[in-house]
């Protein structure tokens, strides 16, 4: 006998496995992966063990899977940005850092998972964070290149390098003060943005 899935079957498990992903992002960025179980995603997915297993693996799996899906949202907002700042290669740049930023304040148990617990987690995991960073790094990378002639001489991967780093190390410090000592998210974004956009070389008119 041949089973066939209907699109309302496979709505309702997507729509499981959306909810086993949503439990997972809020369980891990909480506990951590240490601390963090399947049987916790479980319960508070109110789901069964049996529909987890049907979706993930074990643990590893569904942290994968959480950190794709991070990736996803994360290149989401920077490409919304990027598309609503205009044709100017400095002022795409400065909306990307500013989205990323708002995204990670925004979304701390997102953050908190791609620039604290994602690290250290063994060779597939750590391959996926490091992608992850990679990735945007990259970008910045490439649009460095793109305002050569806008910014002085200087070396695109380096420069690219520290502009990601200093995303997030500011955005893990101002996780890790207490709520009412930390700025709003909005100025956090436009500091960092400012800070490496002068740190670039870039004229006056786009820190």
């Amino acid at each position: 006998m041949v089973y066939h899935t209907t699109p309302k079957m496979a709505a309702r498990k997507e729509a499981r496995r959306t909810k086993l992903l949503a439990e997972a992002i809020r369980i891990f960025g909480r506990k951590g992966f240490h601390d963090a179980t399947v049987p916790a995603i479980v319960a508070a997915a109110d789901s069964s063990t049996g529909s987890f297993y049907l979706h993930f693996r074990n643990k590893e799996d569904v942290f994968a899977a959480v950190l794709e899906t991070i990736s996803d949202r994360i290149s989401a907002a920077l490409n919304e940005a990027i598309a609503a700042a205009g044709p100017h290669v400095l002022l795409r740049m400065r909306a990307a850092v500013e989205a990323l930023v708002r995204f990670l304040a925004e979304h701390p148990a997102e953050a908190r998972i791609l620039i604290v617990e994602s690290s250290g987690l063994g060779k597939r995991l750590e391959k996926m964070r490091r992608e992850i960073v990679a990735s945007h790094t990259r970008g910045v990378e490439q649009a460095l290149r793109a305002a050569a002639d806008q910014l002085p001489e200087l070396e695109p991967p380096v420069v690219a390098s520290c502009w990601v780093g200093a995303v997030y190390e500011a955005v893990y410090r101002w996780l890790e003060q207490p709520s009412k000592e930390r700025v709003p998210a909005e100025r956090l974004a436009a500091a960092i943005a400012t800070f490496n956009l002068r740190g670039s070389g870039a004229r006056a008119e786009f820190q």
